[in-house]
């Protein structure tokens, strides 16, 4: 394959391609939130806070809705790969860009690894011998390696993967979500707040998982074509189409399964559809979980390996990662690092205590992001005042109360997570800072030009 296969010709000064338009950025907005989460959270929710799980829902539809403005105005002022990275480093300097760049990637490495545990657990339903561990762990790496090799070829082919399956995971969503309606019962929403009203702040941080995802668009920003203007129309035409579905599969669940009986299922859109619709409907729900969790994989390779190679490039890593392949102009030493970071973590997922803990690792995960959200939103504010002329004066408006609504939102879910979330995230903090100190000193002792 020659480098139009990648994609069209290089058009930014860094030698990356600007192969990904509306349709394929919008994707990996929806794509990038929709995952294997949709087919797990039902049940945590309702286990951990009943019916009153949906004003959760409607908590964080609401905050990301600010932080879908913010994003989509920082992206389009500041279209550079690393997103929230280049933000944060613009606004605060070298330090809090190299944390909010690592606790990102942090975050997708270990995403990652959680989302190829979950892609072998569905598989076991449809094929058991995928249960055994050996063979668990040979098909996630297989799985982990072809979405590297496919990203590694051009950002292009991992577009195109990922509005591929974006299509094929909404369907059955959809699908099972109508098929429902007719079943639904305002008596399923009784108690509504079996475990009292305290039980909302951690079941907003469980729903949490299912939303972050949506400022991932800004990563590859030198890769999308028209990319300003892009970035602003797909997060918000993404989190809309995200949202809506979200509302239709947990509103439909919810007024059709008593909140007791959903909060008994591993699987509980498979489950339901196998009680309602029989063995085919259940089999449909799980290819479609299938298909849903590759397709979150696919579009988290994506960003990782481009926050990773952002963050290198800004001087902020090791310069290795920052080298784009000559012929496909990708970053395939940022693929193959990540990759062989979340296939290790793999391993070890698929021991026994580690399968336990999936909402654990769904929780640590979404904190170092929200960390890096935080970030973000803080950097709009700084940048705002800093540089007003970046932006528009209905944005310069709007802005200021979006970052700080959307500040309050990320400290009200980071500290739904639980004090043990909390100090581990505080220690992920910690474990860039040597890295920092040895480049200060390396650039203390480099001979002046």
């Amino acid at each position: 394959m020659g480098r139009a296969t990648g994609t069209t010709a290089p058009n930014t000064p860094s030698g990356m391609f600007r192969g990904l338009g509306l349709v394929a950025t919008t994707a990996l907005v929806v794509g990038n939130m929709i995952g294997s989460g949709i087919y797990v959270i039902p049940s945590s929710l309702a286990e951990t806070a009943g019916p009153l799980g949906m004003v959760a829902w409607a908590i964080n539809a609401a905050g990301y809705l600010c932080l879908t403005a913010v994003f989509a105005d920082l992206g389009g002022a500041y279209p550079v790969s690393g997103g929230l990275q280049a933000f944060a480093r613009r606004a605060f300097g070298d330090l809090v860009g190299l944390e909010v760049g690592f606790l990102y990637w942090l975050c997708a490495v270990i995403g990652n690894a959680a989302f190829l545990t979950a892609f072998v657990g569905y598989l076991a339903v449809l094929w058991p011998a995928a249960g055994d561990p050996w063979t668990a762990f040979v098909v996630s790496q297989a799985l982990l390696w072809a979405l590297t090799l496919t990203n590694a070829i051009g950002v292009r082919a991992g577009g195109a993967v990922q509005v591929v399956t974006v299509i094929c995971k909404l369907a059955p969503l959809v699908i099972l979500s109508v098929a429902l309606w007719p079943m639904a019962s305002l008596d399923n929403l009784e108690p509504f707040a079996p475990k009292g009203w305290g039980s909302l702040l951690p079941a907003v941080s469980l729903v949490s998982w299912l939303f972050v995802g949506m400022e991932s668009v800004t990563v590859p920003a030198e890769e999308i074509v028209g990319a300003g203007r892009t970035i602003r129309r797909s997060v918000y035409i993404g989190f809309l189409m995200t949202s809506a579905v979200y509302l239709l599969v947990l509103g439909s669940l919810s007024l059709a399964v008593p909140a007791e009986l959903l909060a008994k299922s591993a699987s509980p859109l498979a489950d339901v559809a196998a009680h309602h619709f029989g063995p085919t409907a259940a089999t449909l729900v799980t290819v479609g979980a299938l298909v849903s969790v590759a397709g979150i994989l696919n579009g988290w390779v994506l960003v990782t390996s481009r926050m990773a190679h952002a963050t290198a490039r800004d001087g902020l890593g090791p310069r290795a990662l920052a080298r784009l392949h000559p012929r496909f102009g990708t970053p395939t030493r940022a693929l193959v690092l990540t990759a062989v970071l979340s296939g290790a973590l793999v391993g070890l997922y698929f021991s026994g205590s580690m399968l336990e803990i999936y909402n654990f690792i769904a929780l640590l995960s979404t904190a170092t992001a929200l960390v890096a959200i935080g970030a973000a939103c803080a950097a709009q504010l700084v940048l705002m005042r800093r540089e007003p002329d970046r932006f528009t004066p209905q944005q310069r408006r709007r802005g200021p109360w979006t970052a700080s609504v959307g500040l309050a939102v990320v400290a009200l879910m980071i500290a739904g997570s639980g004090a043990t979330i909390v100090a581990l995230t505080a220690g992920c903090l910690l474990l860039p800072l040597p890295y920092y100190l040895v480049a200060l000193r390396r650039r203390a002792d480099a001979p002046a030009p």
